[in-house]
């Protein structure tokens, strides 16, 4: 009885040891374009809060650091700018960073091993080839590996979220499947599995699903009023409060215009937005293409971020997920040309 009690005492005092303990993070570098008035904010993109202010003097950001316990991935964001500029892992060590105010890209992050494999990931998505297929599954290829050298670190969490557009549900599964217990069970990865798990029954070589909805004039409509009707279908989810998809939306119309007469219709897909709202958007962009107001399509087809998009054939297969801006136009001009 006594032995058994020490054991525990020892076992206990071993745990405890692990309480309370902290690490030193440091971030230094550079920041073009930046004024002498700017204020670069250190934003915890898990919890959303504000880590700490970056000052920039003559493109120089002033060294900056401070006490963690565990490693989180910050975003860089600047005041009066909306979104994040770059992303990267506040760890013990000296993180350097380089990043030009001007673009919505890093320019490079490392100094600590987390960010020189989040490096290679950000440099084989910038880099990436033509062909959609061998660029998805190079980069499949790189965050595997960062997943699998780090099973239960933040960063494994960040990329399996920051990859879910990119990637087919059946990989961004597999990606999930390499975490550690601990991150499989956090809220944020379970919420994205029952979402993966939906879009994977309509993943890339998939038959299409009905979503029903209403019309611009308040009348019942279907998916399949327009999909496996002779004609390729491309759907544009998007949203009257989505800054990126209103951004995005010319872009969308101008394929819709070319292509019109070569066989390919366009459908817009609302998401949580009220049909007014959304109607105003497209009476004020003159969105000449058809839209399913109140449907379902996080339920139906595993939607998280938008804008998104997915491309049917003739037969309403799927033939893509996720393609955007030029992407759409490389797929478009295979078929068509």
């Amino acid at each position: 009885m006594y032995k058994q009690t020490i054991i525990t005492i020892l076992l206990a005092l071993v745990t405890m040891t692990g309480w309370g303990q902290t690490f030193n993070w440091k971030i230094e570098g550079t920041a073009a374009n930046a004024n002498p008035e700017d204020t670069l904010l250190l934003i915890d993109l898990e919890e959303q809060n504000e880590v700490a202010t970056l000052q920039v003097r003559n493109g120089r950001i002033i060294p900056t650091s401070g006490t963690l316990s565990n490693p989180i991935v910050c975003g860089i964001a600047k005041e009066g700018r909306p979104g994040w500029i770059c992303a990267f892992v506040l760890e013990e060590g000296t993180a350097t960073i380089d990043i030009d105010l001007n673009k919505d890209y890093v320019q490079h992050i490392g100094g600590t091993p987390a960010n020189d494999d989040l490096m290679a990931v950000f440099s084989a998505q910038k880099s990436a080839p033509d062909d959609l297929l061998l660029s998805r599954q190079n980069m499949y290829n790189i965050v595997s590996n960062v997943v699998s050298k780090y099973p239960s670190h933040i960063v494994s969490s960040f990329l399996v979220g920051f990859c879910k557009g990119i990637f087919t549900p059946s990989q961004s599964l597999s990606l999930i499947e390499k975490l550690a217990p601990n991150l499989q069970e956090s809220s944020k990865i379970e919420m994205l599995k029952d979402n993966l798990t939906i879009a994977q029954e309509t993943e890339e070589g998939k038959m299409f699903k009905e979503l029903t909805g209403i019309s611009r004039d308040g009348q019942p409509i279907k998916l399949s009023d327009y999909v496996g009707r002779g004609k390729y279908v491309l759907l544009d989810f998007w949203a009257s409060w989505c800054g990126p998809c209103k951004a995005e939306m010319p872009g969308v119309i101008a394929i819709f215009e070319k292509y019109k007469e070569k066989g390919l219709e366009v459908v817009g897909i609302t998401v949580n937005d009220k049909p007014e709202l959304s109607d105003s958007v497209v009476q004020k962009m003159n969105i000449p293409f058809p839209q399913i107001y109140k449907s379902a399509p996080m339920s139906t087809y595993g939607v998280t971020a938008i804008p998104a998009t997915i491309l049917f054939a003739p037969d309403g297969t799927i033939l893509a997920r996720g393609l955007r801006g030029e992407e759409i136009e490389k797929k478009l001009q295979e078929i068509f040309n």
